[in-house]
């Protein structure tokens, strides 16, 4: 069997860590914090070096999901390192029977002790989408604390053929108005706005250094207008449920 069996307690301390916000995002949670100015100016002003480089990825609005590859296995966990097939609720559960059916493509992707990072757009907060493909966008593959460099993260998930987080720029430091142009409607199908974005630095050896997010809809975070919508799933042409 490549799927672990179900685990009640952690599997790992955290499978995704949060992201700070970049000045003037929307801020949701009382937990959400500004990233510090230093890094905000490499981000969106002037890279430390020439040689650095600026990742912008749209940002969706969905559940923090990942799978873990641990000794030989498939781990399906949510944000706070727990299996997702021990909570009572069906859209996350079936997280893991998307991995199920997709096993061999995240066996494709993996190497032992990784976990392949990204968000499980089937139910989803504030926003609706019309998916153009899987409800799974990925965004990250980490072992450990250690995150792949972006560009080698994109050629491992293309022998899964997995989705990626549309790219809306790669270079260098771009203002988040330049950016939130570049990213106009986004590439998943977002009803609407889409959520925002989500910035990654790597240096000259293309290790990570740190990440910011920019939340520009101003419908995230609308309690109301999420319990108005609680059963409403994103349209998917193959998921059935």
């Amino acid at each position: 069997m490549a799927i672990a069996a179900v685990q009640q307690g952690k599997i790992i301390p955290k499978s995704f860590a949060p992201i700070q916000h970049l000045p003037g995002s929307k801020m949701i949670d009382a937990d959400d914090k500004l990233l510090g100015a230093e890094q905000v100016k490499w981000l969106t002003q002037r890279r430390r070096t020439n040689a650095d480089m600026v990742i912008v990825t749209e940002k969706t609005d969905g559940m923090n999901a990942a799978v873990l590859l641990r000794d030989g296995l498939l781990y399906p966990l949510i944000r706070k390192g727990y299996d997702c097939r021990a909570n009572p609720l069906f859209w996350i559960n079936e997280f893991a029977t998307f991995v199920e059916r997709n096993e061999q493509r995240f066996f494709a992707v993996l190497k032992e002790g990784e976990r392949l990072c990204g968000e499980w757009l089937i139910k989803t907060h504030t926003l609706s989408y019309k998916l153009p493909h899987e409800p799974f966008v990925a965004f990250d593959i980490i072992k450990d604390a250690a995150r792949l460099p972006y560009l080698t993260f994109r050629e491992r998930i293309a022998k899964g053929n997995f989705v990626a987080a549309g790219l809306v720029h790669l270079g260098e430091a771009i203002p988040t108005d330049v950016a939130l142009k570049l990213l106009a409607t986004g590439y998943h199908g977002a009803v609407g706005e889409p959520e925002g974005l989500v910035y990654r630095y790597e240096d000259s050896r293309k290790s990570y250094i740190c990440s910011g997010k920019y939340v520009s809809n101003p419908l995230m975070g609308n309690d109301e207008l999420f319990h108005s919508n609680e059963n409403l799933f994103n349209k998917w042409k193959h998921y059935k449920r």
